[in-house]
């Protein structure tokens, strides 16, 4: 029984760049094309399945039954399709949705009462209007599909959970042996039917279209019937027969072409009224003698024992002649064809075409005159077949002794044929008219392979890749095997594969990551060149990791079930992942590293689907060159390497640099190679690193050098990436070789260029962020001289994000982590980072930094804004950060009208100043609660009882969720550690509790560090949390650490938590050399390159130095054993570079030579000693002093082979 019909989905599948549905059934009714709404459908049954399609690589639909096919054939008119198999006859409605989208639903099912279980169906055959002919095992059965017919029956049955309307038959008729074919004449008076190795056939007069009487007669041949077709009628008969156009049509004979085993090819057709016969035999066509240079006609010289094989298939006159007009008329006015002069001769007899095959590559084309005229035809040269032309060396061929059937039409002046091999595929043959019967043209031009459908007879169940993606293995569920191999034109054949060892079993790999629980049980999984992609247990949810680094590169969630994963890697470094799904498949694209959201790192690019064509994905495999196959139902479908560029976000379509009005195909492996490429100097990001690098003058540089480069640059030009620029010149000069700042006119002059401009290689939205980083650096560059470069970066990211914010730009990246606001701000206002405010607290000038600030804002600095800012986290002064607490009290008191003393006791209360809040309480007359307020903070609370009453006030407080004055009372009953849990928990106000625990206990405190250790510095916070806490705690040392430190744990986290711009403040913090500080340099160095700074990673390892291990003396700082050693010789002035050499860390540097010598003057000492019988613990001689130690510093190759440069 059919699947479930597809409905009317919106989505349609994708177009494919060859199918091959499965191995056609060897029957006789396997395959059947017809006409419907002016369209051409082919249908053919595989096992189970019914595919219908309507160009070598177009597939409508795949309807799937509960039991093994034998028979399908479709009509013109209605554009039904009735389909059996051995157990049930089903007729199929086509349901359209404009002109655009047909699919096919089930109507009917057809059951004959009183059936014997034994009586398997064989055959299918349309008679008149609303009739379909059953031929079985035992009966020959006619059914009505009309709705108004006599016998129609309500009666819905359910078979296999679907509800189908039942038919009964009008009539149903015994026979004597089972039926191989029967099919009924064009106008359905006549019925045509053979059985086995039957010599006759069967011819069937309908004497009552309503009741089931016939007469019958018997057609005699030499041989066993083969095969039998009746001539269509012409397309225009009706019409000419009404109208009186051509008295010579109005009585057409109806013909039947039969074909035995003596090789000879017989055309029967009725007579007149008057005749005695049903039919008679009109003439034969030798199909041996028709090919006589045959290689099948001999055999090693002997005679052959049997006649050889020959196939033929029939072309009306009506076709041909079509065919032969559409040809003419493509013919330009001033050119001579010898071959379609020569099809005109022909056409003008009006002949049906028999073509005749050897199966070995050789052609004879015959016509016939006179078939379809009413009078009978006297002469009998008129009856004999003519020659029309002749071929050898045609691609057309059979195995030895193979069973073939023949599909024919004609398509303008193209010629169509299907060629059915039992035991083999179905093969689409398209050739032009003019060639295909020329008398002269080589036989390989006469036809070409359009479409080889092939595969297995049941469900594909595996699908693997192997020699390296250019071959493809299945196995479906019987077990059988196949390998597809690319033919020498480039389309996938299939060859039987009896291998086992071919398929590898693919094991469930060891990744070394403790992944989340929703992930750890997943069996849907891909590894490829240290990447992995995973699907949840539950197959909704997406994570790719990089497996090394145990990065989380991506994660996603679908509405659809996760089935199929597939890495492919088309280049070093490039990859491709297939997700499949049950009906589509989509492929995503691995790009660069981003912090700013406009772009995940892997970018949906193309979308596989089959939606609507009833088929389910049961695998997937990539081939080399981006090729994905997939494995659906009995077959595989091949889609090509492209993508269409419309479909692509309007952001990729930016960066890869492709226009869909100029180009609308893209390869895949060029989006993937685009998207890693190394990002030009223009690029937003590549000047924001440069500011966080501390390389502000470079970067302003640039600006100046773009401004230069786009005053003569027109689109379309080629835009060097580096800008003319020499990097090692740019970096030694530190771009200070311009000596000036950027000004105002250059930023008004650039921003015309850019608005007027798009830049290669960057989106619209990143030339528009472009602009803000332009005027962020113009606006940096007034204070270059008052703020260090600590402050510059927070100065410049607070810029940036108040300028996308004003342009209502600024995505919400949700890879970075706040700074712990959790309340609705002003959307003026920037939420500034970790990052931001680990650098502003260890600047120097961040009194300047706060003045900026506080003016920005007109001297009207909220706590909203405070907290945004992160200004009570990074202003290290005490004395500053109480004037600026203060500052917000009293703007909080005055923030109501009249002004409440409620919302400020907090704030005074965490400054320590209670009279203050007393003051302001005995003023608030008005305030309902001034009189029992007052009282109570006129209590010493330095007693216990006060205490006591200060908590259970807190309590009442809490109970009535008013946290932040439950918080203030704790401070008055001196327990700053329920102030702050309740700030940072209940209010969810981390920045608020960070100030109250700073400035009511210090930084030193327990309070701080409890608060801290806490809520902040889990293994969930990242390494600005960390280093800034420690900092706050005043543990430098832990500080630096924590921003290079090695994650031991190995869960899957964002590879953000290894920002690289930490080796920057690490190196202002650091006393001396980490063990961890190689490693830190190599992370950071490699995730520049991921984000596109191949300029930053390349000069952050060759300007890094390495600090010596006595600065770690002279400062008190305790290192790491391995720096520790004792150092016996002069250090050098300056420090060493990272590309002067090295080993390993801290490795002891000793002369290869002296090292020998010493051990082995130690060891014959040491003999001496044995030998006069004293102890080397007792010996008088002391050793030498070993020798001396100093840090070796890393070799260069060793550095830059890490990671490619």
């Amino acid at each position: 029984m059919p699947s479930t019909s597809p409905g009317t989905p919106t989505p349609t599948p994708t177009p494919f760049a060859q199918i091959l549905p499965g191995a056609p059934t060897p029957s006789l009714q396997a395959v059947s094309t017809w006409t419907f709404r002016y369209k051409r459908y082919i249908a053919y049954i595989s096992g189970k399945q019914l595919y219908i399609l309507s160009s070598p690589t177009k597939l409508v639909q795949a309807l799937t039954f509960a039991e093994e096919l034998v028979a399908v054939t479709g009509e013109s008119v209605t554009g039904k399709i009735a389909v059996a198999s051995a157990g049930h006859a089903y007729v199929l409605e086509p349901v359209a949705e404009g002109w655009t989208r047909v699919w096919w639903e089930k109507a009917l099912l057809l059951r004959r009462e009183g059936e014997d279980p034994g009586d398997e169906r064989r055959c299918l055959s349309w008679g008149s209007e609303g009739e379909i002919l059953v031929g079985g095992r035992t009966h020959l059965t006619l059914f009505s599909i009309v709705p108004s017919s006599r016998t129609s029956s309500p009666l819905v049955n359910t078979i296999d959970g679907e509800p189908v309307e039942e038919r009964k038959a009008l009539w149903s008729k015994l026979v004597a042996s089972p039926l191989r074919l029967a099919t009924f004449s064009p106008t359905a008076g006549l019925i045509a039917t053979c059985t086995g190795r039957d010599r006759l056939v069967k011819i069937w007069r309908r004497l009552s279209f309503e009741d089931g009487l016939f007469d019958f007669t018997y057609l005699p041949h030499g041989g066993i019937v083969t095969h039998m077709e009746w001539r269509p009628l012409d397309e225009h008969f009706e019409e000419r027969r009404g109208s009186g156009i051509s008295g010579r049509h109005e009585e057409d004979p109806e013909v039947l072409y039969t074909i035995a085993t003596d090789g000879m090819l017989r055309i029967w057709r009725t007579g007149g009224i008057h005749d005695l016969d049903m039919l008679v035999l009109h003439t034969t066509i030798d199909l041996v003698g028709a090919i006589p240079q045959s290689p099948s006609l001999t055999a090693k010289r002997k005679e052959q024992s049997r006649v050889p094989p020959r196939y033929c298939f029939m072309l009306p006159a009506g076709l041909f002649g079509a065919g032969v007009t559409a040809a003419t008329g493509r013919q330009k006015n001033d050119q001579v064809s010898h071959s379609l002069e020569h099809l005109k001769e022909v056409t003008s007899k009006t002949p049906d075409v028999v073509v005749a095959l050897d199966g070995q590559g050789r052609m004879s084309a015959w016509g016939l005159q006179s078939i379809g005229h009413k009078r009978r035809i006297e002469a009998p040269e008129v009856r004999d077949a003519f020659h029309v032309a002749h071929s050898e060396g045609l691609n057309v061929r059979f195995a030895e002794n193979s069973n073939a059937t023949f599909c024919a039409w004609f398509e303008d002046d193209t010629i169509n044929i299907l060629t059915h091999t039992f035991g083999g595929g179905l093969v689409w043959w398209q050739g032009d008219v003019e060639t295909f019967f020329s008398p002269s043209a080589a036989g390989r031009e006469r036809l070409k392979k359009t479409a080889d459908w092939v595969g297995h007879s049941s469900s594909i169940k595996t699908l693997r890749s192997v020699n390296n993606g250019t071959e493809l293995i299945s196995r479906s569920q019987s077990g059988d095997m196949a390998r597809w191999a690319p033919g020498l034109d480039g389309q996938f054949q299939w060859h039987q594969e009896h291998a086992e060892s071919a398929f590898s079993s693919e094991e469930k790999s060891d990744l070394g990551l403790e992944l989340d629980e929703e992930f750890e049980g997943s069996n849907v999984e891909t590894v490829n060149g240290g990447i992995a992609a995973l699907a949840s247990s539950d197959g909704i949810k997406l994570m790719i990791v990089a497996v090394k680094e145990g990065y989380v590169e991506h994660k996603d969630s679908f509405d659809h079930k996760i089935y199929h994963l597939r890495l492919l890697s088309p280049a070093a470094g490039h990859r491709l992942l297939a997700v499949g799904f049950d009906d589509r498949v989509d492929i995503l694209a691995q790009g660069r590293y981003r912090n700013d959201g406009d772009l995940p790192t892997w970018a949906t690019v193309k979308r596989v689907s089959i939606v609507g064509l009833g088929l389910r994905m049961n695998d997937i495999a990539w081939l080399r060159g981006g090729t994905l196959a997939l494995a659906a139902g009995n077959g595989v479908l091949l889609s090509d390497n492209k993508a269409s560029v419309e479909g692509l976000d309007e952001d990729l379509q930016q960066i890869v640099d492709m226009d869909p009005t100029q180009q609308q195909e893209v390869t895949l492996p060029y989006i993937a190679e685009q998207l890693k490429q190394p990002l030009p100097v223009w690029h937003p990001d590549v000047l924001i690193h440069f500011v966080h690098h501390g390389k502000v003058a470079v970067a302003m540089s640039l600006v100046r050098k773009l401004l230069n480069k786009l005053k003569f640059w027109s689109e379309g030009e080629y835009f060097s990436p580096l800008l003319d620029l020499d990097a090692r010149e740019l970096f030694e000069d530190n771009g200070e070789q311009d000596g000036s700042s950027l000004t105002d006119k250059m930023l008004r002059e650039l921003t015309d260029q850019l608005e007027e401009k798009k830049l290669p290689a960057v989106s619209r939205s990143e030339q528009r962020r472009l602009i803000h980083v332009l005027q962020a650096l113009v606006y940096i560059s007034e204070h270059m001289h008052g703020l260090d470069q600590c402050a510059l970066c927070y100065l410049f990211a607070w810029k940036s994000q108040l300028l996308g914010i004003a342009a209502s730009d600024l995505p919400d990246s949700e890879q970075q982590k706040p700074n712990g606001v959790t309340h609705a701000v002003s959307p003026r206002v920037p939420r500034m980072q970790w990052r931001e405010i680990a650098f502003a607290y260890h600047s120097t000038t961040q009194q300047p930094l706060l003045d900026i600030l506080i003016l920005h804002y007109d001297n009207k600095v909220t706590w909203d804004i405070a907290r945004s800012l992160g200004i009570t986290a990074w202003l290290a002064d005490k004395e500053a950060l109480a004037k600026v607490f203060e500052a917000l009290a009293q703007a909080t008191y005055r923030q109501t009208s009249p002004p409440d003393p409620i919302n400020a006791s907090l704030y005074f209360l965490a400054l320590h100043k209670k009279p203050t809040l007393l003051g302001l309480w005995r003023i608030a007359t008005w305030h309902k609660e001034q009189r029992s307020t007052t009282n109570f903070l006129k209590r010493d609370f330095s007693q216990p009882d006060a205490k006591t009453a200060a908590k259970k006030n807190a309590y009442a407080l809490m109970g009535r969720r008013r946290f932040e004055y439950a918080a203030a009372f704790f401070l008055l009953a001196d327990d700053p550690d329920s102030a702050t849990n309740i700030l940072a928990g209940q209010c969810g106000d981390v920045m608020l509790a960070i100030a109250v625990a700073r400035l009511y206990s210090g930084d030193k405190s327990p309070t701080l560090r409890r608060l801290l250790e806490g809520r902040l510095m889990g293994q969930e916070a990242d390494r600005w949390l960390l280093s800034w806490s420690h900092a706050t705690l005043e543990e430098r040392h832990e500080a630096a650490q924590a921003l290079i430190r090695p994650n031991d744990d190995r869960r899957p986290r964002p590879w953000l938590q290894d920002d690289p711009t930490t080796l920057i403040l690490y190196r202002d913090l650091r006393k001396s050399s980490s063990e961890n500080e190689y490693a830190a340099l190599l992370r950071s160095a490699s995730i520049l390159r991921r984000m596109g700074l191949w300029l930053l990673a390349l000069d952050l390892v060759r300007s890094w130095s390495f600090l010596n291990p006595t600065a770690a003396l002279s400062n008190g700082i305790t290192n790491s054993p391995s720096l520790n050693e004792p150092v016996a010789s002069p250090q050098p002035s300056e420090p060493v570079s990272a590309l002067d050499g090295y080993t390993a860390p801290a490795a002891p540097a000793t002369d290869d030579k002296a090292a020998r010598e010493a051990k082995a003057a130690e060891l014959l000492r040491n003999l001496k000693l044995k030998k006069q019988g004293q102890q080397l613990a007792g010996a008088e001689e002391k050793k030498p002093p070993p020798p001396p130690t100093q840090f070796k510093e890393p070799d260069a190759g060793s550095l830059l082979d890490s990671f490619g440069f």
